[in-house]
C-alpha cells in the first residue's frame, strides 16, 4: 500500500501538507505568538506587511512597522496606518507568554518582536491575533474529528459486522435503523441533539459531546459500507473452513473477517475527518459549537456572519481558507489511500 500510495502525487502532497498542519496546531502554544484569550489595544487592526527594506532603502532582516490609529469621523472606522519611525524586528524564539508544554512551564514562542507586536493575519474586533487563534482553533477542530472518527468507525464497524454476518432478524433490524438516521436531514438532527448539551456544560466534556452528536449522524454510513464487505467476506473459502472447524462467530469475526477490512477502514477514517471538520464548523458558525475559552474554526468564523465585517475586515475569514486547505488535503490523502488499498490497482 505504501509504495502505491507514493506513487500518488496528490495524495503524497496532501499528507505533507496536513502533517504541517497538524505539527502547527498541536504545539500550537510554541508556534502561535500570543495565547489564545490574550487581549491587545489593536482592535480590527489589518494582517501586517513583513518588511526587508527600510524607508531608506537599507537592507534589514524581516521586520514590521509599529501602527497607529486613526479614527475616520465620516466613515466611523478605525484606520491603521504604518509608523516608519519605529522598526520592529521579527525575531525567533521570543520570550512571552507563559504555557505548558511536556508538563514544563516555558516562554518561549517561535517567532515574535520585542517591544510591539506582529499581526501576520491581523486582530479581531477585541484586538486578539487571528493567526495565534486559528491554531488553536485548528488543534479544536481537528481533536474534536478525531474523536468523532474514532467513535464512528468503531459504532459502524460492529454493528456493519454483526448485521452482515448474522443476517436474517438481526440484519433486517439494524438497516432499519441506520435507514432511520440517514433519511434525517444531517444538521438539523446535529443541531437538535445539540440543543440538549447543557450551556454551563465543561468545556470538555462539551467538545466530547459534540463529537458524540457528530458521530451519531455519520456512523450509518460507515455500517452500511461494512455489512457489505462482510456479507462478502462471510462467503469466503477461509471463513467457511473457520465455521467447518467449529470456530465461534466472535472469533469469525475479529480474526477473520475484520483484518480484511483494514485497508478499507483506513479510506474511511481519512474521507470521515473532513466530513466531520466541516460539520463541526457548521455547528460552531451557528452557535452551538464550543465555548469560551476555546476557539475552533467554525467559531472563529463567527466572527464574519454580517457583510459589513467581511467588506471591512476581510482578514477574519482566513480560518475559513484553513478549513478548506485542510479538508482538500484529507480528501487527497483518501483519494491516494483508497487507490492504494485497491488489491487490482498496479
Amino acid at each position: 500500500m505504501w509504495k502505491r500510495f507514493k506513487r500518488h502525487k496528490a495524495g503524497v502532497v496532501g499528507l505533507i501538507v496536513f502533517i504541517f498542519i497538524l505539527v502547527l496546531v498541536v504545539f500550537a502554544e510554541f508556534f502561535a505568538p500570543y495565547g489564545q484569550s490574550q487581549v491587545t489595544n489593536y482592535y480590527n487592526a489589518p494582517p501586517q506587511k513583513i518588511h526587508f527594506i527600510d524607508e531608506g532603502g537599507n537592507w534589514h532582516l524581516p521586520f514590521v512597522y509599529e501602527r497607529k490609529s486613526t479614527f475616520d469621523l465620516n466613515t466611523g472606522v478605525m484606520e491603521w496606518t504604518e509608523d516608519t519611525g519605529r522598526r520592529l524586528p521579527i525575531s525567533l524564539f521570543v520570550r512571552g507568554e507563559p504555557y505548558f508544554l511536556f508538563g514544563k512551564m516555558r516562554y518561549l514562542h517561535f517567532f515574535g518582536v520585542e517591544g510591539g507586536y506582529v499581526f501576520l493575519f491581523g486582530t479581531n474586533y477585541i484586538g486578539q491575533d487571528v493567526f495565534s487563534r486559528l491554531l488553536y482553533g485548528g488543534r479544536v477542530s481537528l481533536f474534536i474529528a478525531l474523536i468523532t472518527m474514532i467513535i464512528t468507525l468503531v459504532s459502524g464497524t460492529v454493528v456493519g459486522l454483526i448485521s452482515g454476518y448474522f443476517k436474517g432478524v438481526i440484519d433486517l433490524v439494524a438497516q432499519r435503523i441506520i435507514e432511520l438516521f440517514m433519511i434525517v436531514p444531517s444538521v438539523p438532527l446535529a443541531l437538535a441533539l445539540a440543543a440538549f448539551l447543557p450551556a454551563d456544560m465543561d468545556a470538555h466534556l462539551l467538545m466530547l459531546g459534540i463529537a458524540v452528536v457528530l458521530s451519531i449522524t455519520s456512523w450509518g454510513n460507515v455500517a452500511r459500507q461494512v455489512r457489505g464487505k462482510t456479507l462478502t467476506l462471510r462467503e469466503g473459502i477461509h471463513v467457511r473452513a473457520a465455521v467447518s472447524l467449529g470456530a465461534s462467530a466472535p472469533r469469525i469475526l475479529l480474526r477473520h473477517i475484520l483484518p480484511s477490512l483494514y485497508s478499507h477502514l483506513i479510506v474511511l477514517a481519512t474521507l470521515t475527518i473532513p466530513q466531520t471538520i466541516i460539520a463541526e464548523s457548521g455547528l460552531s458558525y451557528l452557535g452551538f459549537g464550543v465555548r469560551s475559552p476555546y476557539t475552533s474554526w467554525g467559531q472563529l468564523l463567527q466572527e464574519a456572519q454580517n457583510f459589513r465585517v467581511i467588506a471591512l475586515h476581510p482578514w477574519i475569514m482566513i480560518p475559513g481558507i484553513a478549513i478548506i486547505v485542510a479538508v482538500i488535503a484529507l480528501n487527497l490523502i483518501g483519494d491516494a489511500l483508497r487507490d492504494a488499498a485497491d488489491p487490482y490497482m498496479r
